[in-house]
């Protein structure tokens, strides 16, 4: 028979054991009778010779192997009728577990979708990203690099290990059926979907044939754009979608949630149908590649494989490719800096759980004492101390999984909340719900908090000292219990000081930070990428017009002041930094300083605010076969040329050179100064690698660019009336501009510049939120803490106050006395806080952009409001020890 089934029978076995000692018993007896003794005197001795009956049924119980089960189970009955006898020591101690647990469980539950999780593939581990990699790239800047369309083809032919594939980051105007919008598309190898192991909900995946020069144009939908734009009609396969003025027809609509690169497309469309000329050009890496390992491969092979393919092409390539090799790892998703924050608010909400444990501890600490008597008699009777030890921490396991089962109903209604919650959006945020990762932390959380409460009253169980602890009646409070108490007391102090100090350091920076200077005016701007007619794209001449027909156009709109065009811009995703030097002697790539590249047109600085500090801006006459000139901010005139003279100064600046851009060598003029813009946000500007800042004409981009920068470009528009309110008017006139007349071009994207500014301080805005919220809990336990510490050690030392105020002690003594051994736990704990704090400062200057380390005055502002607020805790039970009567307190046993 199993344990298991003999822990199920354990009651059928009772009886049995039973019945068979009482077999034994009469056997032994008639024995007995039979030798010539009275029934009386036999059944004596046979019991003599048995022994005593329970201690038999315990050592058979023993030989079961069950028994640890067994008292498993009593120990865990019993602790649920205890907590039934005492329901108000059991509803706050649960509360309190609840919330700690609760909020530690919701934010695991985050931090295991985003970080934990992995790719939502079929077998994610043997999926690799493959990037280029040479000597001069500054990955630290500006990532991983891609690979060129070429490169990519030739590795994908080559390779025996892995089964790559491509896609191209792109857009475009979809035009009918349907009003036309901009389309986040995405151009892919016709592999990708298998690669990734991903099927088409309906329909098929490109076929090789397809993925070609001249081929039948094709598409393969997003599922949330097929919802969208056919209202999730069954029939959409084998209709036509007019994309860039060029019809495609659907094969295939993508599984709903599918995502590439941490975002769902609206459109797919076969890479190799673009005859566009980067794609041609070994030069030019824009192809991102995704590889999946084949049977029986290894990374390492498939490492040393791709070196191989490097070096050839390298051979092959020398102009393009020299020094250029390819590296494969592991596919990880794109997160952004969401690490740190998710690690930030996980160890804020950790330490919010270890005062919500403290707490408890406290509780079961003062709940022990009173229990002491009945402990001690349970060791007069024979129970050993690790029965003892086992019973109590049975008892706060008990407690820590009911408040663990709390926990998780509130986790599980706030972490959607949470996630809207979050600044801007959350990556992964689909990954984000209860799986069983989380159950099991919470499990585990739930238990150790058990332990961690539990182990002092357990360590404290009277095996010593018995007769004392029975004489005095379980009323008789020790040095050690006081410390114990007060040790609590203190450490959730001093996690409370943490928490309020890093609420403060962040309420400080977000105040600073907002009265800076972002180098704009943001007020009445408004911003929007603008995706011309495919038809204005058809060759740079139009290119040229359309863009200057677009500001005309755009200047005739009711409400707007001036217009500008603009390729990156500032405090918002997307920049172009490019090496510089003042010299002709330029050094290698890797060596060159870095500034951020604008190409804008000559309203710019109209437009945004930005002071002319010294000579000019651009005008019409700075246009392609003029001079190439640029406008450089106080920042890189700094760097660049120090305390000289910037204006008529040159700079060399190699990707602005050369047959793909100027023809020549030739430097670039510097024709004015600005001021520095804020081009990272508020927040990340000071800290950013790259802060200089340049502008050069869009007039003077070279032909071959044009459509390129085309894509990129946003206009910018000043407005005399609130800027939201000039979207549609501008929709309307810009979408016939010129090669628009068939109402095929488009504004997305679409923000004020107060918005961008606000964003950029939307994660210390949310840090400060919670960390507020976190402290306002922190202070709330720690002062429900000193409470009830307070109130028992009153209750205890009930007949010393009144020996004391029959000896002439007056109320006001009184409660300075129990005010004063309040203030002796709350100054340890601030002073163990403060040091604690000054490291959480560090972290938080390290992790939080933006941030200062630890001034005094936050300090000076947040340790008074918790000592105020623990005085005020403390002044119930000080104020009940004063109205103690003493001839009362006498008379107590």
């Amino acid at each position: 028979m199993n344990w298991w089934q003999r822990l199920l029978r354990r009651r059928k076995m009772e009886d049995q054991l039973e019945k068979e000692l009482g077999f034994h018993l009469d056997q032994h007896a008639s024995e007995l009778i039979a030798k010539g003794l009275s029934p009386d005197e036999a059944r004596r001795q046979a019991r003599l010779a048995l022994g005593g009956p329970e201690q038999v049924k315990e050592n058979c119980r023993d030989a079961r192997g069950t028994r640890w089960l067994e008292d498993l189970l009593q120990d865990f009955l019993y602790a649920i009728r205890m907590l039934g006898k005492q329901p108000g020591f059991a509803a706050v101690a649960l509360l309190t577990l609840a919330l700690g647990i609760g909020a530690t469980t919701v934010m695991f539950t985050v931090f295991n979708g985003v970080l934990l999780k992995p790719l939502p593939y079929p077998e994610p581990g043997r999926l690799v990203a493959v990037h280029g990699h040479t000597d001069s790239w500054n990955a630290a800047v500006y990532g991983e690099q891609n690979l060129a369309y070429l490169d990519f083809l030739d590795a994908q032919r080559q390779s025996r290990s892995l089964a790559m594939a491509g896609f191209l980051f792109n857009g475009g105007i979809v035009g009918a059926p349907g009003n036309p919008e901009y389309a986040d598309r995405r151009e892919i190898s016709s592999n990708l979907f298998s690669v990734l192991g991903v099927p088409i909900e309906r329909g098929r995946a490109f076929l090789p044939e397809e993925d070609q020069p001249g081929a039948a144009p094709v598409i393969i939908l997003g599922n949330s754009f097929w919802q969208r734009r056919f209202a999730n009609n069954p029939n959409a396969l084998g209709l036509s979608l007019i994309l860039d003025d060029k019809s495609y027809t659907v094969v295939g609509i993508a599984p709903a949630g599918f995502r590439l690169d941490g975002e769902e497309p609206d459109v797919f469309t076969p890479v190799g149908q673009n005859t566009a000329g980067f794609l041609r050009n070994r030069r030019a890496h824009p192809i991102w590649v995704v590889a999946r390992l084949r049977p029986g491969t290894k990374l390492q092979e498939a490492q040393s494989e791709l070196a191989v393919v490097g070096r050839q092409l390298a051979g092959q390539y020398p102009d393009s490719n020299a020094g250029r090799s390819f590296v494969a790892a592991p596919l990880r998703p794109g997160i952004g800096d969401v690490r740190s924050t998710l690690w930030l608010l996980l160890g804020a909400v950790g330490l919010v759980l270890l005062i919500a444990c403290a707490n408890v501890a406290s509780l079961l600490l003062a709940r022990a004492v009173s229990r002491e008597r009945e402990l001690a008699m349970r060791v007069a009777l024979g129970a050993s101390s690790g029965r003892l030890m086992r019973q109590c921490l049975t008892e706060s396991a008990v407690l820590g999984l009911s408040g663990g089962v709390l926990g998780v109903l509130v986790a599980a209604a706030g972490f959607r909340p949470f996630v809207q919650f979050w600044p801007g959006v959350l990556p992964r945020s689909e990954e984000v719900q209860l799986d069983w990762r989380v159950l099991l932390f919470a499990l585990t959380a739930s238990l150790l908090s058990g332990l961690l409460f539990g182990l002092a009253p357990a360590l404290r169980a009277p095996v010593r000292e018995v007769e004392q602890t029975l004489r005095s009646g379980g009323r008789t409070l020790t040095g050690s219990s006081r410390r114990l108490h007060g040790t609590f007391v203190s450490s959730e102090i001093a996690l409370a000081v943490v928490l309020l100090v890093a609420a403060g350091m962040l309420g400080r920076t977000l105040l600073r930070l907002s009265s800076v200077n972002p180098g704009v005016n943001i007020r009445n701007v408004l911003v929007t990428r603008m995706a011309l007619s495919p038809a204005a794209l058809a060759n740079p001449a139009r290119i040229r017009a359309a863009w200057q027909d677009v500001l005309d156009r755009a200047r005739r709109v009711p409400g707007v002041e001036s217009v500008a065009a603009v390729d990156t811009f500032p405090m918002r995703q997307g920049e172009n930094q490019l090496g510089y030097w003042n010299t002709p002697a330029v050094p290698p790539e890797n060596q060159q300083p870095l500034a951020l590249a604008t190409s804008v047109t000559p309203d710019y600085p109209k437009v945004m605010g930005i002071p002319l500090l010294k000579g000019r801006f651009f005008d019409d006459h700075d246009r392609r076969g003029s001079e190439p000139v640029i406008v450089i901010d106080e920042v890189l005139a700094q760097q660049a040329f120090g305390t000289e003279e910037p204006v008529g100064k040159r700079l060399w600046i190699p990707e602005m050179s050369g047959p793909n851009w100027t023809g020549s060598s030739d430097p670039v003029y510097v024709v004015g100064v600005v001021g520095h813009v804020r081009h990272w946000g508020l927040a990340r500007d000071d800290q950013a690698q790259v802060r200089a800042q340049f502008y050069y004409p869009f007039a003077q981009v070279p032909d071959m660019a044009l459509r390129r920068w085309s894509e990129l470009m946003s206009i910018a528009v000043r407005t005399s009336i609130p800027p939201l309110n000039a979207v549609e008017p501008l929709r309307r006139e810009l979408r016939g501009a010129t090669g628009g007349a068939g109402g095929d071009q488009a504004l997305y994207e679409v923000r004020t510049l107060e918005q961008l500014a606000s964003d950029s301080l939307a994660r210390q805005r949310f840090l400060l939120l919670l960390f507020a919220i976190f402290a306002g809990l922190a202070l709330l336990l720690a002062c429900i803490g000193i409470y009830g510490v307070l109130a028992y050690l009153t209750s205890q030392r009930v007949r010393e106050i009144g020996v004391r105020m029959a000896l002439g002690a007056t109320t006001g003594e009184v409660t300075r006395m129990v005010l004063g051994q309040s203030l002796g736990m709350i100054f340890v704990g601030v002073g163990v806080g403060i040091l604690a704090a000054l490291g959480a400062g560090r972290l938080l200057a390290h992790t939080v952009d933006g941030m200062q380390s630890t001034g005094l005055s936050t300090f000076i502002i947040t340790i008074p409001i918790l000592v105020v607020a623990a005085l005020m805790a403390s002044y119930g039970p000080a104020r009940r020890a004063s109205r103690i009567d003493p001839i009362s307190a006498l008379r107590q046993d």
